[in-house]
């Protein structure tokens, strides 16, 4: 099968690693597959995919609507014969249905959403993409809970399905107890925006060290978005760090890490405190490592997690919840720890391997 996959870029994201991994799969299991990106100065995972030996069409945009995206994707379909385009995220799938239209080609298409409805803060704007979803032969959601969301549109109900995300699970890493240490290891993996909840993260420290009389250290990797939502949430949180200074003092900001593997396995506990999610790339990290996690109890991550099995849960919305997460799992014996460690491997072991992801895709293209 030949297949054209469109994403934005090849950044640091989590849907841009899911596309990378996905393209590559498709690649290990024979298939012809090529990709379209519009941010081409966004690398981080540019070279999992050439040294796959993957071909890459760039065309340049700046901010806002360009035709030229949609052009490109019709110039590319035209010159050749695909049989069927996957494309990642809502501007990603706008461009790929105008460029089918545009190239008057018939090809099977794919479009996939990898977030949550409550990320859809212009409601007309999605009300409109979905609209013109039904252009798509199907429509994908990394989470059950966006699925069902999305049936809730007549004209999608029949066209939704599920896919998890798939990674290349490894060798399962040996268990190695914990030291004893006066304190725990945190770690956050995300993008530094409001939806990933750093403020009650740190209130709910504050609340953790008059409780207890110390602070887990906290280590946060991820870039900082650009936009002025994010930007004011991280210089609130550096505001009430430097109000609290011993809280200050032990939370880290790595920024952007290319060793995120490295660092889920020397931490003890994996955080994300999130206001809302499709499925997050460091929760499954977190699980093929054997690491438990501490999540908020929103969108899959009950089914994900449940609270007790593979982590805790949590209420974002609360420091106090998520204060009373942390301190669940400071109770927690060395032997409760392991066996939540290798629960989660097992669960990444079943649902969240890359063939299995390229399997649920072909099914949905109708070959394989």
């Amino acid at each position: 099968m030949r297949i054209l996959c469109v994403i934005d870029s090849l950044g640091s994201g989590g849907a841009q690693r899911q596309m990378a991994n996905l393209a590559c799969g498709f690649k290990a299991k024979g298939h012809h597959v090529e990709l379209m990106v519009y941010h081409p100065q966004l690398r981080f995972f540019r070279a999992q995919v050439d040294n796959a030996g993957i071909p890459v069409h760039e065309v340049s945009k700046s901010r806002g609507f360009s035709l030229k995206v949609p052009i490109a994707i019709a110039r590319v379909l035209r010159g050749q014969r695909f049989d069927a385009m996957i494309s990642f995220l809502g501007p990603s799938n706008t461009y790929a249905i105008l460029g089918t239209l545009l190239s008057g080609r018939r090809v099977r298409l794919v479009v996939s959403e990898r977030a949550s409805s409550a990320a859809d803060v212009w409601r007309i704007e999605a009300l409109v993409r979905r609209l013109s979803y039904a252009f798509a032969d199907h429509v994908v959601a990394n989470s059950y809970t966006h699925s069902h969301y999305l049936r809730r549109f007549g004209w999608l109900r029949a066209k939704v399905a599920t896919v998890y995300n798939g990674y290349a699970l490894g060798f399962a890493p040996a268990h190695k107890a914990t030291v004893q240490r006066t304190s725990i290891r945190c770690l956050v993996v995300g993008r530094v925006n409001r939806g990933k909840n750093s403020l009650a993260l740190a209130e709910a420290l504050v609340r953790f060290h008059s409780r207890n009389g110390y602070v887990p250290e906290l280590a946060w990797a991820g870039r900082q978005e650009q936009d002025g939502d994010s930007l004011t949430i991280r210089e609130r949180t550096e505001d009430f760090l430097l109000r609290h200074p011993v809280i200050g003092a032990a939370w880290q900001w790595l920024g952007e890490r290319p060793d995120v593997p490295q660092l889920i396995a020397g931490c003890d506990v994996v955080v994300h405190p999130s206001l809302h999610e499709g499925l997050p790339n460091v929760l499954c990290e977190a699980f093929i490592a054997g690491r438990p996690v501490i999540a908020s109890a929103v969108c899959d991550h009950p089914l994900l997690v449940e609270d007790g099995v593979r982590g805790l849960l949590c209420d974002p919305l609360s420091p106090q919840s998520i204060c009373e997460a942390l301190e669940r799992f400071v109770a927690l014996s060395e032997d409760q720890r392991q066996s939540m460690g290798q629960a989660a491997r097992r669960y990444a072991e079943q649902h969240l391997s890359i063939d299995r992801m390229v399997g649920d895709y072909e099914k949905l293209l109708g070959g394989s």
